[in-house]
């Protein structure tokens, strides 16, 4: 599955709204010692995309309405060789806390990020592309973080730097991050097809909860059921439509027709992010795929 540069944005609110990790069998001393660890740790895998440890660190607030299974397939986790480059660049993150809030239970944390620039090096890292990379035999695969580790001594590996904040909860001793999705915009899925029964099409999920500037991946299950090959492609409708433009289409794989053999059954998936304009009233909206049959 190919990575698109999009989602490695120099916007580091962006990375920050990707899932956490952190070790919970590690020792929490409390104060914002913890929290800092705590913040460290998850910026790592958020930018590693090891979606399936960070799920651990969410708050159980927040997992009371996202399963694990729903937010790994929003996220889209790495895997494979793709896994060791990305979490080798995550250790490079840099952290300096600048200040921190209380507020009742939850805790406001500021500071200082320093992290490698991914998408300066889609060109060493064949343009993101799970298959290609995690196909490497394995003397590539030693060149490719051979030649990293160059960059860096060389002060050649570009970084990008910014200013942000997260906050935290602490449950059961633990900090654990708050995304506090109970709050955020309602997002449901639906699809339309061709009245001819030529194809059809389900959401794998109906519906989700984001924030503003939280990418978030839609996936569809599309199937050819006729006996001959057709092409296919979405026209893509938002309700309520004045909300249409403040959701902004990151990566759609129905956008241009795709063709499906007889009984072809695949999986596609767009990529959103919702902007930070959206009006604090919104609370839900609608995206459905109305499925065309091109001829």
């Amino acid at each position: 599955m190919k990575i698109a540069s999009l989602l490695w944005s120099a916007a580091a609110t962006i990375l920050l709204l990707l899932p956490p990790y952190y070790l919970l069998s590690a020792p929490n001393n409390g104060g914002q010692s913890g929290t800092v660890r705590t913040i460290k740790n998850y910026l790592k895998s958020a930018y590693a995309h090891d979606h399936k440890k960070a799920y651990r660190l969410i708050s159980n607030r927040d997992r009371q309405i996202k399963s694990e299974d729903l937010y790994i397939q929003e996220k889209g986790p790495f895997s494979g060789f793709t896994l060791t480059v990305a979490g080798k660049l995550a250790e490079m993150i840099e952290v300096r806390p600048t200040g921190a809030t209380e507020s009742g239970a939850t805790t406001k944390v500021k500071f200082d990020i320093k992290l490698p620039d991914a998408s300066s090096l889609s060109a060493l890292l064949l343009d993101w592309d799970q298959d290609k990379l995690n196909a490497l035999p394995e003397p590539k695969q030693k060149e490719v973080l051979a030649a990293i580790d160059a960059q860096r001594r060389a002060g050649k590996l570009k970084f990008i730097e910014g200013e942000e904040e997260l906050t935290l909860v602490k449950e059961n001793g633990l900090w654990r991050v708050l995304f506090d999705w109970a709050a955020g915009l309602r997002v449901q899925y639906d699809a339309v097809v061709p009245k001819n029964d030529v194809i059809e099409a389900t959401p794998l999920t109906r519906e989700t909860s984001v924030h503003a500037n939280e990418l978030f991946t839609i996936a569809y299950r599309v199937r050819n059921t006729s006996q001959e090959t057709v092409a296919t492609r979405i026209a893509h409708r938002v309700e309520p439509q004045e909300l249409r433009e403040h959701l902004d289409l990151v990566e759609c794989a129905l956008l241009l027709p795709v063709k499906l053999k007889p009984g072809e059954d695949r999986e596609f998936s767009s990529t959103y992010m919702v902007r930070g304009d959206l009006p604090d009233s919104s609370k839900q909206l609608k995206v459905t795929y109305d499925f065309k049959i091109e001829r």
